[in-house]
């Protein structure tokens, strides 16, 4: 009876621990991406000059499959240019660059509603202010995979 005891204890005993395995392993399978560079560039309007290049990029990816969530996060500092265009169309976020077969891979999120408010206020800024801007998108598996971990061509697009 002891011995039989002693073998149910053993056996859950390493139930719990191949659970907490297997748990631990849906954790290493979880999609991440990242950049080796920050923001290498502008483009858009007059509003390209006024951000400083170099602002590392953060990201956050959520989801299972083949499209997933993904989350930038940018923290922009004002340059000393002090010409200002109105803003048409949300702040783009492009990461680009190419695959193993040297194609172009692009990925091009949109900064969020409250970003974009910030980021309006931010262009009459002086010289040396920051704003935080989140850029989001649902992107595909198969191009996060060409670029992650690569440096890329990093453009805001104001």
């Amino acid at each position: 009876m002891i011995a039989s005891v002693a073998m149910m204890v053993s056996c859950t005993g390493n139930a719990n621990q191949s659970g907490s395995a297997q748990a631990s392993g849906d954790n290493a399978e979880k999609a991440s991406f990242s950049v080796q560079n920050g923001i290498s560039g502008t483009t858009g309007s007059k509003n390209c000059f006024l951000a400083e290049l170099g602002a590392p990029i953060t990201f956050e990816v959520a989801g299972e499959g083949d499209i997933l969530d993904v989350t930038a996060t940018v923290k922009v500092k004002h340059t000393d240019k002090t010409e200002v265009e109105e803003m048409t169309e949300p702040a783009k976020l492009w990461i680009s660059g190419r695959d193993e077969d040297n194609k172009d891979v692009k990925l091009t999120l949109t900064a969020d509603e409250d970003s974009q408010k910030k980021l309006v206020e931010w262009l009459k800024a002086p010289a040396g202010e920051e704003v935080e801007v989140v850029f989001k998108a649902k992107l595909p598996k198969a191009d996060m995979d060409k670029l992650n971990a690569k440096e890329c061509t990093n453009t805001l697009v104001f």
